[in-house]
């Protein structure tokens, strides 16, 4: 994990000088210099991570997305995730397909939950009122962490009861691995 307002100016510089022209674009059309910054702080954590694992340098880790959005980096064989939320940015690397994904607990409207989960889903969120908004951001960062790993884009097809995942919870914030 990486919190963005650790992010100097100068890292900043580096990590953006060394996306490819495209992401730079993406990047510097973000209104929100937060925004931004979580761009650039997820792809610098993939490249730290990529080029230790890979016993390669930062700057040899060419990073690209495929014709359905997922990040790969060419020429090596391993997998990554990254995901950004508030403060943070996060990354995980596997020589596995892997996903990840981090929320900042807030308010939200838990009816939402109707429209994304399955049914056992729902009954666990709501197995306790005082646990719905803690449960539901379990589901939901279990979910945007297999779509990343699988690609299916329908949520409700996702049963995340079922996944093998791993939670981390810290200031605030949850993250969910899946492998």
């Amino acid at each position: 994990k990486f919190n963005i307002n650790d992010l100097t100016d100068e890292l900043y510089e580096k990590y953006f000088s060394l996306m490819s022209r495209e992401r730079q674009e993406y990047t510097s059309s973000l209104l929100k210099e937060s925004d931004r910054k979580r761009t650039v702080a997820g792809e610098m954590l993939a490249r730290r991570l990529l080029a230790e694992i890979c016993e390669s340098t930062e700057e040899g880790i060419v990073l690209r997305k495929d014709k359905n959005g997922k990040p790969y980096a060419v020429g090596l064989n391993v997998n990554f995730s990254i995901s950004h939320s508030g403060d943070f940015a996060v990354c995980a690397v596997d020589t596995k397909p892997i996903g990840i994904d981090i929320e900042k607990s807030r308010a939200v409207n838990l009816r939402t939950a109707y429209r994304f989960c399955n049914k056992n889903e729902i009954n666990y969120i709501f197995e306790s009122d005082k646990e719905a908004l803690p449960r539901f951001f379990e589901i939901w960062t279990a979910k945007e962490a297999a779509y990343k790993l699988q690609g299916v884009t329908d949520f409700k097809k996702i049963d995340t009861l079922k996944l093998n995942k791993q939670y981390y919870k810290f200031d605030g914030y949850i993250t969910c691995i899946i492998n």
